[in-house]
C-alpha cells in the first residue's frame, strides 16, 4: 500500500470496527466500536497486521464509549499535541482493552507541510523495545481540509 507512487489523490476514510464480546476459558472479551482508517477504500488495520505478521485483535484511535483516548487521539492526530511514544509516533491502533500502549499498538509520524498532513514512518511499537518499522506501507498524503474533516468525523464516532 505505497502512496506517494505518481501522483493519484489518496482518499483517507473511516470505517467502524466492531469487536464482538465473548469469553474463552473464563477471559471476557469486551465488546467495543472504534474507527478503522481507510485508504483508497482500504482498511489501513489490515494493511499494517498483514505486512508485520501481527493479530489484527486492536482498538482504533477513536471508539465509542473511551473519552479521554478520543481526546488525546484528535489532539495528537490535528498536531495540536505532540506524540507521547519516545519515537515520536502518534497511536492510531490500540489495545483494544486498556488502550496501552505496552500491549502493542501501531503508529505512525504525522506531519504537515503546507495544505497537506502526511502519515509516515508506520511500525508497531510497545514502549519497551524499539519499534519494529513496517516499511511496505505509506507514506500517505492527505489534503488537509478532507484530512480535518474525516479526522474530526471519526472523533465523533
Amino acid at each position: 500500500m505505497q502512496a506517494l507512487e505518481g501522483k493519484r489523490e489518496i482518499v483517507l476514510d473511516f470505517q467502524i470496527k466492531h469487536r464482538e464480546v465473548s469469553e474463552d476459558n473464563g477471559i471476557v472479551v469486551h465488546e467495543s466500536y472504534s474507527s478503522d482508517f481507510t485508504i483508497n477504500g482500504k482498511s489501513l488495520l489490515f494493511e499494517l497486521v498483514s505486512k508485520s505478521g501481527s493479530h489484527g485483535d486492536f482498538l482504533g484511535c477513536f471508539a465509542r464509549g473511551w473519552d479521554n483516548l478520543n481526546k488525546h487521539s484528535l489532539k495528537q492526530l490535528l498536531l495540536q499535541e505532540p506524540p507521547e511514544t519516545g519515537s515520536g509516533r502518534s497511536l492510531i491502533y490500540v489495545c483494544p482493552e486498556c488502550a496501552d500502549i505496552g500491549c502493542g499498538a501501531y503508529g505512525c509520524k504525522i506531519s504537515k507541510v503546507g495544505e497537506e498532513y502526511i502519515w509516515s514512518e508506520f511500525a508497531y511499537e510497545n514502549g519497551y523495545e524499539d519499534p519494529d518499522p513496517i516499511r511496505e506501507v505509506g507514506p500517505f498524503k492527505f489534503s488537509a481540509t478532507e484530512y480535518e474533516r474525516v479526522v474530526k468525523r471519526a472523533f465523533t464516532l
